[in-house]
């Protein structure tokens, strides 16, 4: 049953074959300590998917909503797909190799309330780096930045996923133009319009990273993508923050900066990335 006091939380996720990770990514929704809510699985026409949707059927959770597209469409449409067939008061999302914390949703929802001057909620993440582990706490913390618009305006200090009530989402979408930081282009697109976010300081999110599975948002075209994202918001950017955005192009092509673009692109941030950069060779 739907109340103020238990709303329904829409969550989507979109899919292309990983089976097995999918699988993981629902089965830590299923362990959630909050129950009411309804998870919108879109599979982006996978190779192989019979797996997943057995899976999903042997649950017989009206809670599980299981689609499967004919044509693949990209992870943006995918998630706009998701998104705008969400019936919740709230949405958040997960990606198909992430997991979990059985408290992530009722962490959200015990500030909800912030999301009347806040556009949206985030949280510190656990990091998994292939290692094999019984409590999830014993993981590396990975904790994101307390918000604030200098650094924000730099880079994507939030991370992958947000908890904001779902007409938010739904009233800005994921660009399907963009082929990189699409992430970072849909939160800053919120941040203007409703407000700086609202950080919860509880870990309630597995990062699997290196898990040896194709990666759905990586691309050969994440020079253009980037590019494409600094054009569309530069005109948000202060000086600094074009300096850190344009800077961050040149290290996603891998291009030797000449001394001009070096003085012209110089900050005491950017000297110290250059700097590790160098160290790390």
């Amino acid at each position: 049953m739907t109340t103020p006091s238990r709303p329904l939380v829409s969550i989507y996720m979109p899919t292309w074959n990983r089976q097995q990770l999918a699988i993981r990514a629902i089965n830590s929704v299923l362990r959630q300590d909050f129950d009411n809510w309804e998870m919108i699985i879109v599979d982006d026409c996978s190779e192989s998917w019979d797996q997943l949707q057995a899976f999903i059927e042997s649950l017989n959770d009206p809670r599980l909503i299981y689609i499967h597209n004919d044509i693949n469409s990209g992870a943006c449409a995918v998630r706009n797909q998701a998104i705008l067939r969400a019936q919740g008061s709230y949405i958040t999302g997960i990606d198909d190799d992430d997991e979990w914390m059985p408290n992530r949703l009722s962490s959200f929802l015990a500030q909800k309330h912030q999301l009347v001057s806040h556009a949206f909620l985030y949280a510190n993440d656990y990091l998994c780096q292939g290692e094999v582990y019984t409590q999830p706490n014993s993981l590396p913390l990975y904790p994101k930045s307390p918000y604030s618009r200098k650094l924000f305006f730099k880079r994507n200090i939030i991370g992958n996923q947000v908890f904001t009530l779902a007409n938010r989402f739904k009233e800005s979408l994921f660009d399907t133009q963009l082929r990189a930081a699409q992430d970072y282009d849909i939160f800053l697109r919120m941040v203007m319009s409703w407000g700086e976010p609202w950080k919860v300081e509880e870990a309630t999110q597995i990062l699997h990273v290196n898990h040896g599975e194709m990666q759905i948002t990586k691309s050969p075209k994440q020079f253009s993508g980037y590019f494409n994202f600094y054009r569309k918001h530069k005109n948000k950017f202060d000086k600094a923050s074009k300096k850190y955005q344009l800077f961050t192009l040149y290290q996603i092509r891998n291009k030797r900066m000449s001394l001009r673009t070096l003085l012209a692109l110089f900050s005491v941030r950017n000297s110290r990335r250059l700097a590790y950069g160098l160290r790390g060779k």
